[in-house]
């Protein structure tokens, strides 16, 4: 990029990394939450960890969720447990399968799958909460792309855009949000923004070419923070009109099925220091359910456990001087031969 970066401190940064091990208190709680009947929420990665908890309490809600997983029988089997721990809800459990960011040419079948199976009801509320953070840099998508990239960044810009029809309308407009997943992680992305812009997805460039894992999640998770602004940005007419907020949450430092492959001893310590992942679910549903956000907060950033915060400074200012927007566009770029 030719304009001067921001820049930002690595203090700074230290000490948002360290927040997440001793966030403030949650002040939104399911208590707190209100009667969901009659709305509906789309969760991606809704069958384990954090993206199941976050369905368990909308369901506790009577929310109707629809079930985004890649995996068909896992996705059947958590769908099985939540209607037997919750046997009074009075909201659904829709499966919507098939969900593989791996494969762009999988997603759009999973759009007109939602399309038709919510049979006109609106959307209320988008959790793009499906995530990959390998331990490893190698792995490679269908299309070519590094793997978390494509997984956390162009899949979930995929899968909104055939959502964009369906969620903005003037139908349920009490109740309009999207929650973009990111993580702290973002603190360790590239110097400019976050984003390694001359290639992020590392196309046609030798894995040898690719830095370590993290650097590579806290690229993706820095664009998650770009997507959430550039989004109301792009549909800004429509957003205002609807009243839809669209934020970034850093749901905490948990414990979920983003860790698996990450060794026993890796795992062991994450055990005493990482918390339950219900409690990343209090920070997705203070952005989805929160009467605190307005229009007002487009493209904030959620932090543990349910409050505003900062993003790293030079992806702060991004926000503001069209970062988020050359990152949509690099995306569409990318996917729109999918559409």
């Amino acid at each position: 990029m030719t304009e001067e970066i921001p820049t930002y401190s690595r203090w700074q940064n230290f000490k948002d990394a360290l927040y997440g091990f001793r966030p403030n208190k949650a002040k939104f709680t399911p208590d707190m939450y209100p009667d969901l009947k009659g709305k509906v929420a789309i969760v991606t990665g809704s069958n384990t960890g954090l993206g199941f908890q976050v369905t368990k309490l909308l369901y506790g809600k009577n929310c109707d969720v629809f079930m985004v997983v890649r995996n068909e029988t896992k996705g059947q089997d958590a769908r099985d447990t939540l209607l037997k721990e919750i046997s009074d809800s009075e909201g659904s459990l829709t499966l919507i399968a098939g969900c593989d960011y791996l494969d762009l040419t999988a997603i759009k079948a999973v759009g007109e799958d939602i399309r038709k199976k919510l049979n006109g009801r609106p959307i209320n509320m988008i959790i793009h909460n499906a995530g990959l953070m390998p331990p490893v840099n190698t792995g490679t998508s269908k299309q070519g792309h590094e793997a978390v990239f494509q997984t956390n960044v162009l899949g979930p810009q995929l899968l909104q855009h055939f959502l964009d029809p369906l969620f903005l309308k003037n139908d349920d407009t009490a109740l309009k949000r999207i929650v973009w997943v990111s993580s702290a992680a973002h603190l360790f992305g590239y110097p400019e923004y976050g984003i390694r812009w001359e290639n992020p997805t590392f196309e046609n460039e030798p894995v040898e070419s690719r830095p370590h894992p993290m650097k590579l999640y806290g690229q993706s998770k820095s664009a998650n923070i770009l997507q959430a602004k550039a989004w109301a940005t792009r549909n800004a007419e429509k957003v205002n009109e609807i009243g839809c907020v669209s934020v970034s949450c850093y749901p905490g430092n948990l414990k979920t099925e983003l860790q698996r492959g990450w060794g026993a001893i890796n795992q062991a310590v994450g055990n005493l220091l990482l918390y339950n992942s219900v409690y990343g679910a209090y920070s997705e549903l203070y952005g989805a359910l929160s009467p605190d956000l307005t229009v007002a907060d487009q493209g904030a950033y959620i932090i543990p456990w349910g409050e505003i915060g900062q993003p790293r400074n030079d992806i702060k200012v991004g926000l503001t001087t069209g970062a988020d927007l050359r990152l949509w566009d690099l995306v569409e770029e990318k996917i729109s031969q999918f559409f």
